[in-house]
């Protein structure tokens, strides 16, 4: 389930930190109940060992933005929307609930109003379909030599489709319940595809953003739509859209 989010301000501009994926995710954190909002930070769901959130949320969109490099800072032209969607019907239900009944929301020191949300409807999901992100896709394996360090892939890298089905078969066991093995799967960038550079509690992360067209099985597909491409979602990665069916 997704939701569509437009917020307010009484100023014309917010201002957030430039990278500022820690503070949307806060945000809608505290915009939760708090067993679940405490369920969701500190837990999660388990699969061998590996914590999964089920959620994911978009980039900021703004009319305008205005980026404060020398001082580390952005500032959005109100009003600003997000998208946040999860494969548990009950968070995103949750989020709705307390953002209606909320007099005011605060993005980090921004004190903000909701202005609408809506429940988007879901797309029929074919075979194959045209995908844009919404916010950029990261996929990584970890390594040890000395230290521990991370090697992040490209969607020119066939690390890059082979982890993201490994990701996928996943939150799609534990949404379902059912075992999975192998199920097919293709990945192919359509035009332009930018990297992107982010920090996360000062953490590197290196993501990629454009249109892909993606050919699996239609369940899968709603489990990408629901829950994100790739790793990271609940920190703001891997939220798509769909442009076309094909």
């Amino acid at each position: 389930m997704r939701l569509k989010i437009s917020f307010v301000s009484d100023k014309e501009y917010i201002t957030l930190p430039l990278h500022h994926n820690k503070t949307v995710q806060g945000m809608f954190y505290k915009s939760l109940p708090r067993p679940l909002s405490d369920f969701l930070h500190e837990m999660g769901f388990f699969y061998n060992g590996r914590k999964f959130k089920l959620f994911t949320f978009s980039k900021i969109q703004s009319s305008h933005f205005i980026p404060l490099k020398s001082k580390k800072r952005i500032k959005y032209k109100t009003p600003i929307t997000l998208y946040i969607s999860s494969g548990v019907d009950e968070f995103t239900k949750n989020w709705g609930d307390f953002l209606l009944k909320s007099h005011r929301i605060l993005l980090g020191k921004n004190e903000l109003y909701l202005g609408s949300i809506e429940a988007v409807k879901t797309p029929v999901f074919k075979e194959e379909m045209l995908i844009r992100t919404l916010s950029p896709i990261t996929v990584y394996r970890t390594f040890e030599n000395e230290r521990k360090y991370y090697r992040y892939y490209s969607p020119q890298e066939p690390e890059f489709q082979e982890l993201i089905s490994e990701n996928l078969r996943k939150k799609f066991e534990i949404l379902s319940g059912k075992k999975l093995d192998k199920f097919p799967i293709q990945i192919q960038p359509t035009g332009k595809i930018r990297k992107v550079l982010f920090k996360y509690k000062d953490f590197p992360i290196e993501a990629y953003e454009g249109t892909f067209k993606i050919k699996t099985d239609p369940e899968m597909f709603k489990t990408v739509y629901d829950t994100g491409l790739g790793a990271k979602n609940s920190q703001g990665f891997g939220m798509i859209e769909v442009l076309s069916e094909n």
